[in-house]
C-alpha cells in the first residue's frame, strides 16, 4: 500500500521540478535599457528617448576619442545624432545616469540624486599614480543646477544664508568627509543631513 501511494506521488513530483525547471530557465534578466534625456526634466522624470536595450540592439556611442561634440544612438537600425550640448545626459547600457555639462568631453557619472545631485568623473591615471583612473566627485543643487567640485568651499557658497550652512559647517571638517557613504541607509551622508530640512 505504501509503495503504491509512492509509485503515484512520484509523476507529480517528477512534473512539479520540469515546471520548476522550465520557469527558472524562462526567466531571462532584461538588460536596461539606454537612451537619452533630453531635459533635466526628463531625468527627474526617468523618461528616456530612443530607448532600448541590447536586444533590440540599442547603441550609444559618445564619440570621446577626438572630444567630438556629438553622440550617436543606433536605435532600432537607424542612427540619431545629436550635439551634446542640446541634450541633458544618457543612461549606457549597464543602466548608469551621465549628465553632459558644459566640457562636454567629459561625462558626469550621476551617483546619487538627492538633495543634492553627486557626481563622478573619472580621467585617465598617470605614471605618478600608477595609472590608476582619476576620481573627481561634483555636485549641483538639483539636477539641472550648476555644477561645482565638490568641496566644504563650494558647498558653503551654494548655501551660504541657508539652514544647510548650518548642517554642512557643523558635521563636515575635509572635502575628503563629503563623500562618506552611509551603508545602512544606502545615501551619501550629506544627502542624509541635508533631508532632514
Amino acid at each position: 500500500m505504501k509503495s503504491s501511494k509512492f509509485l503515484m506521488i512520484l509523476p507529480v513530483l517528477f512534473l512539479s521540478n520540469l515546471f520548476v525547471q522550465a520557469t527558472t530557465l524562462n526567466t531571462i534578466a532584461a538588460d536596461p535599457e539606454s537612451g537619452i534625456y533630453l531635459t533635466a526634466a526628463d531625468y527627474k522624470n526617468n523618461q528616456l528617448h530612443l530607448a532600448g536595450d541590447l536586444s533590440t540592439n540599442n547603441k550609444l556611442r559618445l564619440n570621446d576619442f577626438f572630444g567630438e561634440k556629438t553622440l550617436t544612438v543606433s536605435h532600432k537600425g537607424q542612427n540619431h545624432e545629436f550635439s551634446k550640448d542640446s541634450i541633458y545626459g544618457y543612461r549606457d547600457k549597464h543602466g548608469s545616469d551621465y549628465r553632459l555639462y558644459r566640457s562636454y568631453s567629459t561625462p558626469y557619472k550621476i551617483l546619487e540624486n538627492g538633495r543634492i545631485v553627486i557626481y563622478e568623473t573619472k580621467q585617465p591615471g598617470n605614471k605618478q599614480n600608477g595609472f590608476k583612473p582619476l576620481v573627481r566627485y561634483y555636485f549641483s543643487n538639483g539636477a539641472d543646477g550648476e555644477v561645482y567640485l565638490l568641496s566644504l568651499v563650494n558647498l558653503k557658497k551654494s548655501f551660504k544664508d541657508q539652514p544647510a550652512f548650518d548642517i554642512i559647517d557643523a558635521n563636515f571638517q575635509t572635502d575628503y568627509d563629503l563623500i562618506k557613504y552611509d551603508n545602512y541607509h544606502y545615501v551619501f551622508r550629506i544627502n542624509k543631513l541635508l533631508a532632514k530640512l
